[in-house]
């Protein structure tokens, strides 16, 4: 044996001669398999994106899901800023009809204000609250380590691949809201991946061991003191909002919630004065329309079947889907050369005003557009302020203009 396999094998009494490891490091890991308690629920954030007045923008859903019996619940909201989770699952407690007793989150900051040396969270006072409101108890995962709550995360990819592929075409938040509670009650349908029962009947049994809601919901706000400017304008998440029932410089109280700012007096009284929208900058996904026409132009029929056709304003839509596979080529072709020089919302718009009946829609259109960005040049009718107005549709005397010029007639 040789100097090397000896050093090994004293090293590594285990080893054998070819230098290979011992068995059991070559062994492969084994897993367990693990029990979930019924009530107790994984919270998550994932993001989808929606279609909204023709654009694809971005939205933010919180998902609750219970291993025990594979149901979730969801709730859209703009941002995962501390008021829009905590009104997200405070939605989702009145959609499930009862509270968790145990709810395990990742260490996200609109709950999580920083981690001790021994591990123990100091959370945010407005998630404190919200835990002894709702008399949860909350868990957190080791930092980096999401596979601790490995269901949610699953369950989060799954709602985005099986009920926002493709994108649903939304205008309010409560349509987004709506689609979503539907699109999660509906799965419950189906069997369980290892249990006989359907996931309905299992959240029926899981249901009973959840906590009963409060009587009253908790309110989710937070209180700012702001000063106007000297336009009297409210400045906040940089918009600003003209209050032309204020003065300049008055100081005020506002009352931040997840959608909107209600601004009230700061003299103690705490009169209402206005309720603002709050201000969301939307994430937008820009799509490049020249480049959905040219894939259409080599397959027309996948008009009818794509995404990108449910994202057009309806007039165009209604333009492109035509029967005739002929005279829907020659409109993608007449499309992709218009984007050239006008947005597919101007021609939309002018669409969406003309008579899809007419024999030469292509030619109104093309028209139509034109004389939006040539309009006809029209000025103002004409008034004349030198004349007297005593002589305003009378014939002039030439005659004596005649006179007065020295001119001869004959």
């Amino acid at each position: 044996m040789s100097t090397a396999s000896l050093a090994g094998s004293e090293r590594y009494p285990n080893m054998s001669p070819n230098g290979r490891k011992p068995w059991h490091l070559n062994e492969p890991n084994i897993l367990n398999r693990l029990e979930h308690p019924d009530g107790e629920a994984q919270a998550d954030f994932g993001t989808v994106y929606v279609v909204k007045s023709g654009e694809l923008v971005e939205r933010k859903v919180l998902t609750l899901s219970f291993p025990y019996s594979n149901a979730a619940f969801v709730f859209p909201v703009p941002k995962e800023n501390t008021e829009c989770f905590l009104e997200a699952l405070g939605r989702l407690f009145q959609q499930m009809g009862g509270v968790p007793r145990k709810i395990w989150f990742d260490n996200l900051s609109a709950a999580v204000m920083s981690i001790q040396h021994d591990g123990k969270r100091e959370c945010t006072e407005a998630f404190r609250r919200f835990c002894a409101h709702y008399r949860f108890e909350p868990l957190f995962c080791n930092p980096y380590s999401g596979h601790e709550k490995g269901h949610v995360e699953n369950k989060v990819g799954y709602g985005r691949r099986n009920w926002c592929v493709p994108p649903p075409v939304i205008d309010t938040p409560e349509q987004l809201e709506t689609y979503l509670a539907e699109a999660a009650r509906a799965d419950m349908q189906r069997p369980h991946y290892v249990k006989k029962q359907t996931i309905a009947e299992l959240w029926e049994q899981e249901k009973c061991k959840l906590l009963t809601l409060p009587t009253t919901p908790l309110e989710i706000f937070r209180l700012e003191t702001c000063h106007l400017n000297k336009y009297a304008e409210l400045s906040f998440d940089a918009a600003l909002f003209p209050l032309p029932q204020c003065r300049a410089m008055q100081p005020v109280l506002v009352k931040v919630k997840w959608d909107v700012l209600e601004v009230l007096t700061a003299d103690g009284t705490y009169t209402p004065i206005v309720t603002l929208p709050r201000p969301y900058t939307e994430k937008v996904i820009p799509v490049d329309w020249k480049a959905v026409l040219k894939r259409y132009e080599k397959r027309p029929r996948a008009v009818m079947y794509s995404s990108f056709t449910n994202m057009m304003p309806q007039a165009l839509q209604t333009f492109l889907t035509v029967e005739d596979m002929n005279a829907r080529k020659a409109r993608i072709r007449l499309l992709h050369r218009l984007l050239d020089t006008y947005t597919l919302e101007e021609i939309g718009q002018v669409l969406g005003e003309l008579s899809h009946q007419q024999e030469h829609l292509a030619v109104a259109l093309e028209h139509a557009l034109y004389a939006i960005k040539h309009p006809v040049f029209r000025p103002e009718p004409f008034s004349e302020s030198h004349t007297p107005p005593a002589l305003h549709g009378q014939i002039p005397m030439l005659d004596e203009y005649d006179r007065i010029l020295g001119v001869r007639v004959e």
